[in-house]
């Protein structure tokens, strides 16, 4: 839905374990807008499509939009957040889990970096840490936040309404 440019044409690419055991490639496409991310399959030299994942078309003034559209990133991790031997695409404010359906949207809209690790040593599970161009409108959330990777729950936030661009989490 963003067809400015190259907005639309933005490409990411992972190696997940989507049945715990195997890898699977995903492909994904976009991240402004419409979201797709595609997952294969290369087993007994055949290629085969194990899902799709589509956040789907939206049109001006973009009230249908889902709301997995505009959360993408320009990264994306790979993790079991879930805990269930699978992994899950954190794909930036979103993830989309194992069997391809969407997992969370935080609905902090897209942004420019991202880290997925136990960041926060007194809670249990995986966090992300994201940086957000909120579009400068502080009811889209925060420019920087703290979240749980498994549901998308905001633990911390700062800057409501401004692109921070930039930022890091690190020991």
């Amino acid at each position: 839905n963003d067809c400015l440019g190259n907005r639309a044409d933005r490409f990411l690419a992972c190696v997940a374990y989507l049945d715990g055991v195997r890898p699977s490639v995903v492909m994904c496409r976009g991240y402004y807008g419409r979201s797709v991310l595609a997952a294969w399959d290369f087993r007994d030299g055949r290629l085969t499509s194990r899902w799709v994942f589509d956040s789907g078309v939206s049109y001006p003034p973009y009230s249908d939009a889902s709301i997995y559209s505009g959360q993408g990133n320009h990264n994306l991790s790979v993790g079991d957040v879930d805990e269930d031997g699978r992994d899950e695409i954190v794909y930036g404010a979103m993830a989309v889990d194992d069997d391809g359906t969407g997992l969370y949207s935080t609905g902090l809209r897209h942004g420019d970096t991202m880290h997925l690790s136990d960041i926060d040593p007194d809670r249990n599970g995986l966090e992300v840490w994201g940086i957000h161009e909120n579009e400068y409108n502080p009811n889209n959330g925060y420019g920087a936040a703290l979240f749980n990777a498994r549901t998308g729950e905001v633990y911390w936030g700062k800057g409501p309404g401004v692109d921070v661009v930039w930022g890091l989490t690190m020991d």
